[in-house]
């Protein structure tokens, strides 16, 4: 990390100990605003192609079911419930995104981004997976930082002033960053299991996964002794790895190298299973960490690099001065400080939700406290593949029966239906937010929703077809395997979990 600038006061006892753990470079930050915009503008983009399936009561969740079995204490989506609405608040999304992305207003503009985010996540809690979390913790503390004082309209125009030390340090920054290691320290913690702890098994299960397994970590597989030594590292890296991110000592290469480890590992999961946006919004969560070192011996250098080959006058972005410092919360002292002790309280409540998550705490935290911080969208458990990666594996068919007789599969298109393994399994499923649906459904819990996914498609398919090729029955059908050791898996059984007539 980069030294501390000299002040007119002393620094604490332990501060600069703490400075070098905690600190965060001022581009770092900035560029952790970038890429969470990016996500945001990404996951609408992805999220627009189902506004009417999944936040309309046109499509599989009306607002009449949330609120009878999960109604949400707040939630903009539910005020109505047309397509257009939904559109009306994406397209409103998507411009506190771009204020986001060049750092116009940007405060207002990742509140914005975050009370949207939070009301469109529980407009529709059946189509949520990893990356949907961490996108939305990583964004409730982005609220507390300082992200416009580098790259951004606020700072160009002059709303905000230049940084007076080398490194952001704050309350907010220690929250974030411990939020942030928790991820990863209580993902291993869970994983208790013998395929993680014994046998090292634990990624030859995971990429065994059909339902999520890509051509590599497929071809990956067959090597026994590699997935094996994957397992371990895996482990060792997310128990200890976060260690590199907060080292006292050698701080800035250090927290590189933590960077570099946890960056790969996550590429690693997005290039052999098939994760959606998870592993980009958790490497986005990341870029907070990049220290001062990376900026000047690997950024800066590239920069100068690009532009003399493209013929652009390099301008660099001006140091930091210590001349005069100026303070990082522009509101009164007693307002900041009450930020700060609300913030220390949340995160007190954010660890005692994690530490909640193991079965012999699960009564720890009260149920009003966990209450506020879910409707806060800092509701989190991270039992990734823990305390073993899962067994059950399988494929989804939608058979429809037609009038005249023929079948055909409403998620593949493929007529007749057929019940044999697809060869891309995930490719079945549309996209991200339709197989974690699909998944849910593997579970007893979720049978209430078939009925209405079963009208759902019948309702599109009517909409471009008559007479004999109307349906007069639909079957949502999953075909259960179970994954053994070395590679074995169970015959495929049918479980018929919804038939619906018309």
């Amino acid at each position: 990390m980069l030294p501390v600038a000299p002040s007119s006061t002393h620094a604490m006892p332990g501060q600069t100990t703490l400075r070098k753990m905690f600190g965060l470079d001022w581009r770092s930050l900035a560029l952790l605003r970038i890429g969470l915009a990016l996500v945001i503008l990404a996951d609408l983009w992805v999220s627009a192609k189902d506004l009417r399936a999944f936040y309309s009561d046109d499509g599989i969740l009306p607002r009449s079911l949330l609120r009878a079995y999960t109604p949400p204490d707040f939630c903009l989506h539910l005020l109505g419930g047309s397509v257009e609405f939904a559109a009306a608040l994406f397209a409103l999304e998507a411009v506190f995104a771009v204020m986001l992305l060049v750092g116009y207003r940007t405060r207002l503009a990742t509140i914005g981004c975050w009370v949207l985010l939070l009301s469109r996540q529980a407009r529709n809690p059946l189509v949520l997976f990893g990356a949907d979390m961490i996108e939305l913790l990583a964004l409730f503390w982005a609220m507390f930082l300082p992200l416009n004082r580098r790259f951004s309209i606020d700072a160009t125009l002059g709303r905000v002033p230049p940084p007076a030390e080398p490194a952001y340090f704050g309350i907010p920054g220690i929250c974030t960053i411990i939020q942030f290691l928790l991820i990863y320290v209580m993902s291993a913690l869970m994983k208790t299991g013998v395929s993680w702890q014994i046998d090292h098994s634990a990624v030859a299960y995971a990429l065994s996964l059909d339902m999520y397994a890509r051509p590599l970590g497929q071809w990956l597989n067959q090597y026994d002794a590699l997935t094996a030594l994957l397992t371990i590292y895996t482990l060792y890296l997310e128990l200890y790895g976060p260690f590199l991110l907060i080292s006292p000592v050698a701080s800035g290469w250090l927290r590189l190298l933590g960077c570099v480890l946890f960056g790969t590992l996550q590429l690693g999961f997005g290039i052999c299973m098939q994760m959606g946006l998870f592993w980009v919004a958790t490497n986005v969560f990341l870029l907070m960490f990049l220290p001062a070192e990376f900026w000047s011996h690997l950024a800066e250098p590239a920069g100068r690099w690009l532009a003399q080959k493209i013929n652009i006058n390099s301008v660099r972005s001006p140091h930091p001065s210590a001349a005069s410092p100026t303070r990082l919360c522009p509101a009164p002292r007693w307002l900041c400080r009450l930020r700060d002790g609300a913030l220390l309280l949340v995160l007190a409540g954010v660890v005692e939700m994690n530490v909640g998550n193991f079965p012999q705490y699960a009564k720890l935290q009260p149920p009003l406290e966990h209450r506020v911080l879910k409707d806060l969208g800092l509701e989190q458990g991270f039992a990734m593949f823990a305390p073993d990666p899962q067994t059950d594996d399988g494929w989804f068919v939608l058979r429809g029966w037609k009038k005249n007789g023929d079948s055909v599969d409403l998620l593949t298109g493929d007529a007749p239906a057929s019940l044999d393994r697809p060869a891309d399994i995930p490719a079945t499923y549309l996209d991200q937010r339709w197989g974690s649906l699909f998944f849910d459904f593997m579970y007893p819990d979720y049978a209430k929703y078939l009925e209405n996914t079963a009208l759902y498609f019948d309702n599109q398919w009517e909409q471009t077809h008559s007479g004999g090729d109307r349906l007069q029955r639909l079957e949502i059908i999953f075909l259960h395997q179970v994954n053994g050791p070395h590679h074995t898996k169970t015959d495929p059984e049918l479980d018929y979990l919804w038939t619906e007539f018309f």
